[in-house]
């Protein structure tokens, strides 16, 4: 089920935005319940809303839970410009939020969802009651990062030149590595390969090979000037960094940076480490994510903590299950529980995985 919005952007461009509302009771609702906290998940880049799967069925439920897929990705798609940066994204959500008229919102982002999170804190305050940065992207990235970005954006415009697939499969083997490590799920491949994979052919083909070029490369490093302590000295609320020490492209030593910079202007932050997790961590290390997300949330709220609704579906359950995908109990989520639970790793090797992103080559 996709419930979708036209917004007109900053560039003046109306974009159908797909998203999705869940609360305690419905997890496909039309409005949040205003008597709860409402959260707002912004995904990582190359990927869809469907990354926050352990989110949207966890105990995090007692919540009002809204996600939505980013211009140029998952099924909302559509074109942007060269230009794009963190700036317009940000105002982008806050004009989404604003025809969904969500209330302040704990903003919770992913990688490149960490960083429009982060400039919405900076540009628009009002619009959030605390930002969760999972696995948040440094103004200056190592040089051995930004190196695999640009061998992705090259990789991927010569196997559309020369209709190579294999080159195309490298490509797709660099975003893996970039976004999950050495990991690989039986979600991972779900999510990732069989659900986005034919979308990224949809958005990013042979006609679109630009926006490629943008949300793989241009966005992290033409269009992006480090943020000032000015900057960070706007934020009113309390920011949550979440560091996934397993993180290939980011160390812990850069999100230590963010958190200083941050206290120095006067913005309370607090920073958490998930043990071995990649930059993905909610797909991978979902109880210790989930257990890190509800503590803060808890802790900057007057509302209490609103019972967990049983069962607990997850909104794109029909969809993963026609790829495959069979759910299963989350171990860990009790509210009495310290067990982080056990997600189940697929017996592979890295020629195994490749294969996995080959297969799902068109």
């Amino acid at each position: 089920m996709n419930d979708f919005i036209e917004v007109t952007a900053t560039d003046g461009t109306v974009v159908n935005y797909r998203y999705n509302i869940s609360t305690p009771k419905d997890a496909h609702a039309e409005h949040v319940d205003p008597s709860l906290p409402t959260l707002l998940f912004i995904h990582p880049e190359y990927q869809g809303s469907e990354v926050w799967y352990y989110q949207f069925s966890s105990k995090l439920r007692r919540f009002n839970l809204v996600s939505f897929d980013l211009r140029a990705h998952g099924e909302t798609g559509g074109r942007i410009p060269a230009s794009y940066s963190r700036v317009e994204a940000a105002d982008d959500t806050a004009k989404f939020m604003d025809a969904l008229n969500l209330p302040p919102a704990h903003i919770v982002g992913n990688s490149l969802g960490a960083d429009i999170a982060l400039q919405l804190a900076v540009a628009h305050p009002e619009k959030c009651a605390s930002t969760t940065l999972i696995s948040p992207i440094p103004d200056h990235e190592p040089e051995s990062t930004t190196a695999g970005r640009r061998e992705i954006v090259d990789l991927y415009m010569e196997s559309h030149a020369t209709n190579d697939k294999e080159l195309l499969s490298h490509a797709g083997w660099g975003v893996m590595q970039l976004l999950f490590s050495n990991f690989d799920t039986p979600l991972i491949r779900c999510v990732a390969l069989a659900l986005n994979g034919p979308r990224a052919q949809r958005s990013w083909g042979k006609d679109n090979l630009d926006i490629h070029t943008t949300i793989s490369y241009t966005y992290f490093i033409t269009n992006r000037t480090p943020r000032t302590r000015e900057d960070y000295s706007h934020i009113s609320t309390p920011v949550l960094i979440v560091h996934s020490m397993g993180d290939l492209a980011t160390p812990l030593e850069l999100s230590r940076q963010l958190e200083d910079a941050l206290d120095d202007a006067g913005v309370h932050a607090q920073l958490v480490t998930i043990d071995d997790a990649p930059r993905l961590s909610p797909m991978t290390h979902p109880v210790a994510v989930n257990r890190a997300i509800e503590k803060f949330i808890l802790s900057h709220t007057s509302t209490g903590r609103p019972p967990k609704p049983k069962p607990i579906p997850s909104p794109w359950d029909e969809t993963l299950k026609e790829l495959g995908w069979v759910p299963a109990p989350d171990p860990g989520d009790s509210d009495d529980s310290d067990d982080e639970g056990e997600f189940k790793l697929l017996p592979s090797d890295d020629k195994d995985l490749f294969d996995a992103v080959s297969h799902f080559i068109p």
